[in-house]
């Protein structure tokens, strides 16, 4: 998968391109990073599948039952006077299968300081090369 903002890459290897393999995949991902506003695909076999957009519809529903839906809950509760955990490694909310205000999932660091910071570093590298 890749963010299309960030370019941010995230693989993880297949033993099958089932749709069953796929959505596991699919399901540790959207846990870790939050579910996704849009999702682009190539449209092949597993992504055009009756299994696939059982998956995309019935989701939400399996709160409590689902590994990964408990990951993504247990990693957007907040604990008394600290950020939620997430917030706390990524530095952002992660979003969840509520409606939430975009407002609400932007960064609560200065992205623009960081970015300057990475373009400080990587000159700084060039000079030392």
């Amino acid at each position: 998968m890749i963010d299309y903002l960030s370019k941010y890459v995230e693989l993880k290897p297949l033993n099958s391109t089932a749709a069953q393999s796929v959505i596991t995949v699919m399901k540790s991902f959207y846990s870790t990073h939050g579910i996704p506003e849009d999702l682009v695909s190539d449209g092949g076999p597993p992504f055009n599948s009756n299994l696939m957009m059982n998956f995309f519809r019935e989701w939400v529903s399996e709160e409590g039952k689902d590994l990964y839906v408990l990951l993504l809950d247990y990693r957007i509760q907040p604990a008394k006077d600290m950020p939620l955990p997430a917030e706390l490694l990524m530095g952002r909310k992660l979003r969840t299968f509520l409606p939430s205000h975009p407002g609400q999932l932007k960064p609560t660091f200065d992205v623009e300081r960081a970015r300057a910071a990475l373009r400080k570093k990587a000159d700084h590298s060039k000079q030392i090369c």
